[in-house]
């Protein structure tokens, strides 16, 4: 493997001769493969190791092809970058007991920590997920929507957005675009890119990001920055940066020894650095910060009901065959969308929508034709589709050829709407009409590659 010399003098610098020839041994092994599970929708899988730091994050022996599993398209579970999973144990040790909680992942896409979060939350509180550059954003509202939950919100904005939300969020994650010499391994690409001017911009770049952010967080609340390299500059350099220059205090987060995160300090700041040949993942580094309480007055903050309005009763009543209503209303937005989201944070999504392109919220229901309902693909996913709808469990290969959009014949007298399951799980939605099915798999969600000859 040619590493960049700049890098390598640099790394041997930090970590000392030995541990370097063990890094670089490192490439002569693939890349760990693993997964983390929903709960809602698969059982804990057998006979695979944990990650230590995540309670539903696993190890796969070998690496499938996941496009060719109907689990992985319904939710079921989601490739994870095992280093990454940190962040669970980090939301374990910040808020213990209190999933009341307002959490933004500023730059979430493609989604491996904010579909995290989302499961730790497990339906309380509620997640706004950020990416600024558009088609990421829509890969990011798609990975999301697959877990099922309706206190999600996905939005396209830029950072500096979101500082006119002053005080607004008990939890923010900066996973700050770096210079990814964590991922040598397992992206060659990024070594290509590395030097050490691209470190510095990186490292100025993450520090605009952050000083763009910061107002939004609550007094009390809590900073998590992480990147996927290794350098000081991106890393103990900018968290030494940010309680020098804001009033954050740096927080330690108990590790494990046994599970070979390097623990660094810096100042008065405390990181946690994950190399490959120390751990079973990748390149990883985190940092936790809370910011202090100055009892400073926040500014009361604007809201928006034109952009989305609460449901009348009629049209309540006529989707309950349709959605098992909670601790949820009912919403519509300027294109007559049915969004199904937690009552509790009415007020609040009515903020984020003055301030913010909102391109997610809650579950997309459905639409209306006139006085026919039309259910989204969103529906189909969400864990509050009502169980009184008409199911069908499709096999292996019939699921793949759905989700090709290339099954034509259900064996079933049910007609109409129908929504088509895998294990139990919808996939999506399908109207039987007799001779043929109508297959209502968004186009841009479906299997493009050829499927195994059977």
């Amino acid at each position: 493997m040619n590493l960049p010399l700049s890098f390598i003098s640099e790394l041997k610098n930090k970590i000392g001769n030995e541990d370097f020839d063990a890094y670089m041994d490192s490439f002569n092994t693939d890349p760990v493969v693993s997964v983390r599970f929903n709960p809602h929708k698969m059982t804990k899988p057998e006979g695979l190791s944990s990650v230590p730091w995540c309670r539903l994050g696993y190890y796969l022996n070998e690496r499938p092809v996941f496009t060719l599993d109907p689990s992985f398209h319904s939710g079921a579970y989601y490739v994870q970058e095992a280093s990454s999973m940190f962040l669970w144990h980090i939301l374990d040790n910040i808020s213990p007991d209190s999933r009341d909680l307002k959490i933004l992942d500023l730059s979430a896409a493609p989604g491996g920590k904010s579909t995290l979060i989302a499961t730790w939350l497990n339906n309380n509180g509620v997640l706004c997920a950020n990416d600024p550059i558009k088609n990421r954003a829509y890969t990011l509202k798609y990975n999301l929507l697959k877990e099922g939950f309706t206190n999600i919100i996905v939005t396209n904005n830029d950072p500096k957005d979101y500082g006119e939300l002053k005080g607004c969020y008990d939890i923010i994650l900066v996973d700050a675009p770096c210079s990814g010499e964590g991922m040598f391994r397992k992206d060659p690409d990024a070594i290509g890119e590395w030097s050490p001017d691209h470190v510095q911009h990186c490292s100025l770049r993450q520090r605009r990001i952050l000083t763009d952010v910061l107002p939004a967080l609550k007094e009390g609340g809590y900073l998590i920055y992480s990147t996927c390299t290794f350098n000081a500059t991106e890393n103990m350099n900018n968290v030494g940066w940010l309680t020098d220059t804001f009033p954050l205090t740096s927080v330690n987060i108990p590790v494990n020894s046994n599970w070979g995160i390097i623990t660094e300090e810096y100042k008065n700041a405390i990181g946690y650095q994950f190399y490959p040949h120390r751990v079973r993942g990748e390149g990883f580094f985190s940092s936790v910060l809370q910011k202090k309480r100055l009892l400073e007055k926040q500014p009361k903050l604007k809201s928006d009901k034109t952009k989305l309005s609460l449901t009348s009763r009629n049209v309540s009543d006529s989707l309950k065959p349709w959605i098992k209503m909670e601790n949820e209303s009912l919403f519509s937005d300027r294109n007559n969308m049915i969004h199904v989201f937690s009552s509790a944070y009415e007020e609040w999504m009515y903020t984020i929508s003055y301030y913010l392109k909102i391109i997610y919220c809650g579950t997309h229901a459905g639409t209306f034709n006139r006085n026919i309902f039309i259910p989204d693909h969103s529906l189909a996913l969400s864990l509050f589709a009502s169980p009184s709808i008409t199911k069908f469990e499709l096999s292996k290969n019939d699921a793949l050829l759905y989700l090709k959009k290339e099954l034509t014949q259900i064996n079933t007298s049910e007609t109409g709407w129908i929504l088509s399951t895998y294990n139990g799980i919808g996939i999506g939605w399908l109207k039987n009409i007799g001779h043929r099915i109508n297959n209502y798999l968004p186009s841009e969600y479906r299997i493009i590659m050829d499927l195994p000859k059977v």
